[in-house]
């Protein structure tokens, strides 16, 4: 995760515009590995960019190789890239970096294979190569599902993803943050065009990031972002003022996201 992207983390950096058969209604379903929506998710995630000279083919020449270390070691993860589309950036103000990249998995699941890649002969040969390709700055985090289309999550992979980087006001408690998200998803318990909704939590390495938590909203294409527009144009853009007496926000950016890997697959 490179500098601005340390400004920026995740400027992004997967993973949400509201809630599945309510995941957190349903114990029953699970997402791809075995995932709990209810329970907190583990996201490794890595902004990269490639060393000059080196190209996207072999980049993903080597990721594919990590996809057959992970299977072989049984420590696959859902293995996400999101590249930059709708964002910040402007003449004065680049994205410098490539692409972004998530591991999601539990928690057991990353300790195990950061031991095993750090040990491992073919592990520590595959690091080398990829850091002969590309710069990546890694950075550990937690996702927490606010809502979720479960089934529809776990079968679209490719689609567009909505990052808004936020920080609870002074004399908001997190109980009052908590009740706020749980009152908007049941307020929008179709959603708005989107399939999922989560908050996404820096925590280690997130000292830079441009916001205490990042709102994550997934859609399924750009017919379902645009859904999302003409409801705020249309007047939803009053219930995100409201939001804002609960917390400050840097506002939405928009990224293409590729799931490149889900275990089992």
């Amino acid at each position: 995760m490179v500098e601005k992207m340390k400004n920026c983390f995740l400027c992004t950096l997967i993973s949400v515009s509201l809630t599945v058969s309510f995941a957190k209604a349903d114990g029953h379903e699970t997402f791809t590995g075995g995932l709990d929506p209810n329970a907190p998710i583990n996201v490794q995630a890595q902004v990269c960019t490639l060393k000059p000279g080196k190209t996207q083919a072999q980049y993903d020449r080597l990721v594919n190789k990590y996809f057959e270390w992970a299977k072989k070691y049984d420590v696959e993860t859902t293995f996400v890239r999101q590249i930059p589309f709708l964002t910040h950036a402007n003449p004065n103000n680049p994205n410098n970096y490539d692409f972004i990249e998530f591991l999601v998995s539990d928690f057991e699941t990353s300790g195990k294979a950061w031991d095993l890649w750090m040990s491992t002969s073919d592990g520590q040969k595959l690091n080398e190569e990829w850091l002969s390709l590309a710069s990546c700055d890694i950075k550990m985090a937690a996702l927490n599902m606010q809502w979720a289309k479960v089934d529809e999550l776990n079968s679209d992979d490719e689609r567009i993803v909505v990052w808004n980087w936020c920080s609870k006001k002074e004399g908001v408690s997190s109980e009052q943050l908590i009740a706020k998200h749980d009152s908007i998803a049941e307020e929008y318990s179709d959603g708005l065009g989107n399939i999922g909704w989560a908050t996404f939590h820096p925590i280690i390495g997130g000292a830079n990031a441009p916001g205490n938590f990042a709102h994550i909203v997934v859609y399924p294409d750009m017919k379902g972002l645009m859904e999302h527009q003409e409801w705020f144009a249309g007047g939803g853009w009053k219930a995100r003022s409201d939001y804002h007496i609960y917390a400050e926000c840097r506002g939405d950016e928009a990224f293409v996201e590729t799931i490149m890997n889900r275990p089992g697959s």
